[in-house]
């Protein structure tokens, strides 16, 4: 009975102990022990030493905080319901993904709305930015004239992105080129051609040059699961956000009544 006993106890007895008076209880350090263990901390030494350290110093910050009146602060206080409701939050949406696990339809349905939006169309351009029109102009005409477009690039283009390559940007999906008109213009072109006029956006004048296009079909539902299970567990959790404030009863409150003095 006694080596039965004592195969049931911990490995490692814990004891109650303060800090600066504060008593730090024994089912304290258990709760977060076991927290450690799910974050993977396996020893049982460890995970003990670690629960008594963390704890030591919260007591320890709690109590410096107190003294400096810290949790009085709005700007703590608002720093600290934010971080709640960050936490609150998580939670919930683990909670919830717990109780509605996500099927195979599930994630095949997302798949099928990533492949209704996905644009299979990837263009390689070289390009020369500049400040003025006239300048990009000049440099149309010299590269008709025989000009080499990578070395105008290099001394010239204010990409410094893409200078230093010779103003080559590699094959990149049309839907990722965030200049509005940008890849439209140079899909428009064909393979090796240079647009006649200098394409005109917010960073200044861009001289384009199309290289090359292709399409690249979308991966098949396999290759794309892990990704495809990322996204349909993201959508989830914004259903759920959307679901809380969609069902909430949100309403100006009457004002406070005065109290009337005799």
């Amino acid at each position: 009975a006694t080596a039965l006993a004592a195969l049931a106890a911990p490995v490692f007895a814990q004891t109650a102990f303060t800090v600066n008076g504060q008593t730090v209880s024994v089912a304290d350090q258990q709760e977060l022990m076991k927290v450690l263990a799910d974050r993977g901390v396996k020893d049982q030494k460890q995970q003990l030493e670690a629960a008594r350290s963390i704890l030591a110093q919260e007591k320890l910050i709690e109590e410096a905080a107190k003294k400096a009146n810290i949790a009085q602060d709005p700007a703590v206080k608002a720093l600290i319901a934010e971080r709640q409701t960050e936490i609150y939050s998580a939670e919930l949406v683990r909670k919830n993904a717990a109780a509605h696990p996500l099927t195979d339809a599930d994630l095949k349905k997302t798949y099928e709305e990533v492949k209704k939006q996905y644009d299979p169309n990837e263009i390689k351009v070289r390009h020369i930015l500049v400040k003025t029109e006239q300048e990009a102009k000049d440099i149309i005409k010299s590269l008709n004239a025989g000009g080499d477009f990578a070395t105008i690039a290099k001394e010239k283009s204010l990409d410094q992105g893409t200078a230093a390559q010779g103003g080559e940007i590699p094959f990149t999906n049309i839907r990722r080129i965030a200049i509005p008109g940008f890849a439209e213009t140079a899909m428009a072109l064909n393979k090796g051609a240079l647009l006649p006029v200098p394409f005109h956006s917010a960073l200044g004048y861009h001289v384009i040059q199309l290289q090359d296009k292709r399409e690249v079909p979308l991966p098949s539902f396999d290759a794309l699961k892990p990704q495809i299970q990322n996204l349909a567990a993201q959508r989830q959790a914004q259903q759920y956000m959307a679901d809380l404030m969609k069902n909430a009863k949100i309403a100006e409150a009457a004002p406070a009544k005065k109290k009337s003095s005799k």
